[in-house]
């Protein structure tokens, strides 16, 4: 069957793919054209494969929160260009309205979810045709609440930091605008101070055991200090050293609500009170930062 210039152009219409490929994909097909978009579609595993050895390290971090449940997820590509293709931006929608209709939990449950009966990893391999980079859907952590429990969203830099922090409290809020605000602000204290744990408790024996070594060695390497007081100036430069990693005993960042320097965990103490509620403390988060 002869490949007409109309017949490409209509499979490019359909497909947004390139007009060489269009015409290779209708020859080997014979001309049919739902054979070429399958083909097409199939042909986007391949791409895939040919681009996973290719570095992600741009995309977006999105975040999606519902009612009862928030959802951090990452859409990572090669270039940054890419991350503002409408096709790219499409995909991520698409997710976008997946996961806030449908319980979505994990990278897995996301692309063999449908949206109007189509898989989302169907969607991704007709991306990956259209605009051959290595394109993943990375990461996704989901969080649920209680009716006790607050959300703090925030989104940083377009996307490159997406944080969700999840906030208890105990008693009925005056404002539950004002709720909400805290709990972005502990987000954005998350986003920009990168702490590996809620508390102490969060901290494994292990990490806190390597910290010890790393300082030990700093302290002998320096030779400053009599072996009888090691041990103290381990305790002392550990201690400063969790307090940068723990969000509860970071100072709250924002000076002109914190002249006293109060930490998060102090902080909230302190607005619990103006809000009438008898406790608020931090529970949980998760800060995404996009091809890490």
């Amino acid at each position: 069957m002869k490949i007409t210039a109309t017949l490409v152009n209509e499979l490019r219409q359909k497909t947004g793919v390139g007009i060489m490929q269009c015409k290779k994909a209708l020859i080997e097909t014979e001309g049919d054209v739902e054979k070429a978009i399958d083909l097409l579609r199939k042909q986007g595993a391949a791409v895939a494969a040919k681009r996973a050895g290719k570095d992600a390290k741009e995309g977006r971090v999105y975040l999606v929160e519902t009612e009862k449940r928030a959802v951090a997820f990452e859409l990572s590509c090669e270039t940054e260009p890419v991350s503002k293709n409408e096709d790219f931006i499409a995909l991520a929608d698409l997710a976008v309205k997946v996961i806030s209709e449908q319980g979505i939990t994990s990278v897995e449950s996301l692309l063999e979810a449908s949206a109007d009966g189509v898989k989302i990893n169907d969607n991704l391999q007709d991306v990956l045709v259209k605009i051959q980079e290595n394109i993943a859907f990375r990461k996704l952590v989901a969080m649920d609440r209680n009716d006790s429990e607050v959300f703090g969203i925030y989104s940083h830099m377009m996307g490159k930091i997406g944080v969700v922090t999840k906030l208890a409290f105990e008693g009925t809020p005056s404002s539950e605008e004002e709720l909400k605000r805290v709990a972005k602000e502990i987000a954005m204290q998350v986003a920009a101070f990168s702490p590996v744990s809620v508390n102490r408790e969060g901290l494994s024996a292990e990490t806190i055991e390597k910290e010890r070594e790393i300082v030990r060695a700093q302290i002998m390497n320096e030779g400053k200090t009599k072996p009888e007081f090691v041990d103290r100036q381990v305790d002392g430069r550990v201690n400063k050293t969790l307090k940068e990693m723990i969000l509860e005993e970071q100072e709250f960042f924002i000076t002109d609500k914190n002249p006293k320097k109060l930490s998060v965990k102090d902080y909230l103490t302190s607005i619990a009170s103006s809000l009438g509620l008898s406790s608020l403390k931090v529970v949980d988060f998760t800060r995404l930062e996009r091809g890490l």
